[in-house]
């Protein structure tokens, strides 16, 4: 009896044990394909980019940081999208967006 549970029992964490190596395998394609689809749409320097957000936001570029955006439903649109914190002259912090693929602005206000 005990020689039929260890059977099962092995066959089981098996079994689980590839689903869950299948899954990683599969997530991770994914997401490595949605970046090199984001590689491909990066358009802009961070240059150029902090040049588009100073224009939307007079002031002084404190940080640029580079982030990564999967898109699901659209694979072929994932991106970078910068955030450039720029502090005004009346020394508010505001936050600009920066789409590298399409070179769209997003103001956040800080407060």
């Amino acid at each position: 009896m005990k020689e039929k549970i260890m059977k099962y029992k092995k066959k089981i964490i098996g079994t689980v044990v590839g689903v869950a190596v299948l899954s990683i395998a599969i997530g991770g394609g994914y997401l490595g394909m949605g970046y090199h689809y984001a590689k491909q749409n990066d358009h802009y320097t961070e240059k150029q980019i902090r040049e588009i957000a100073t224009e939307q936001v007079a002031g002084e570029v404190i940080s640029v940081q580079k982030k990564f955006e999967l898109e699901d439903d659209r694979l072929s649109h994932s991106e970078f999208e910068y955030e450039v914190e720029i502090k005004t002259a009346d020394n508010r912090l505001k936050t600009v967006d920066v789409s590298s693929r399409t070179g769209t602005v997003d103001v956040d206000d800080d407060e």
